[in-house]
């Protein structure tokens, strides 16, 4: 696989140098390839072991539009799929430049989202660490609108995880409507026959003290 043969070859040591020294052009390829990269629990920790966090958090403050939308995205990957890093984007203080980023005015929306996804999954490995309620409703209003690039997708990822943590506070997913949207989405996949997504939001219902939703039945 490319994938392999890129970490075999040194490539994330080169990909965090890139994404750190490289031109306008090169930094957002380099940090395009990490967020994809990062995918796989084995690359995320070569790039948290190559002071890559704190390169990507650097790159959400202080890089173009393009840049901090890659760098969140990556950072989210890697909070998603290696238990371990989100202490690493902690220290190196991703926590404010993720939270400035989700609600400076002038980012496009792929970039609040890109920072709130990753702010949720945060708060999803942090008991100390609550989602705000900018953050759950941004991901929130992914679930009524059609599947574009992955953001629908990865919005429920992270809804789910963050619901069915020790993070999850019942109160403001009822306050924001976090609840209600979960009813829904559990039908409609039940109704497309997404079984392990249906599952998946009763499961995250029942940890938020909420009844599974009820199944229609064949006549």
């Amino acid at each position: 696989r490319r994938d392999g043969r890129i970490v075999a070859g040194g490539g994330i040591e080169l990909f965090v140098a890139m994404a750190r020294d490289g031109t306008e052009a090169q930094k957002e390829n380099a940090a395009g390839t990490l967020a994809n990269l990062a995918i796989n629990d084995e690359n995320s920790v070569a790039i948290a072991a190559a002071d890559g966090i704190e390169v990507l958090v650097a790159l959400a403050r202080d890089g173009t539009e393009r840049q901090k939308e890659l760098a969140a995205g990556a950072l989210s990957n890697m909070i998603e799929v290696a238990s371990g890093t989100h202490e690493g984007v902690v220290e190196a203080g991703g926590v404010a430049v993720l939270s400035s980023l989700a609600q400076e005015a002038g980012a496009s929306d792929d970039c609040k989202l890109a920072a709130a996804i990753a702010l949720v999954y945060l708060a999803s490995s942090c008991p100390d660490l609550a989602a705000d309620d900018t953050c759950l409703s941004l991901l929130l209003s992914r679930l009524d609108q059609p599947e574009e690039n992955g953001w629908r997708r990865d919005s429920i990822n992270a809804l789910l995880a963050l619901a069915t943590s020790s993070s999850a506070c019942a109160e403001q997913w009822h306050r924001v409507g976090g609840v209600a949207a979960l009813q829904a989405l559990a039908r409609e996949t039940a109704e497309e026959g997404v079984e392990r997504q249906a599952e998946r939001c009763d499961e995250a219902l029942v940890s938020l003290g909420v009844r599974r939703v009820r199944r229609r039945t064949a006549a």
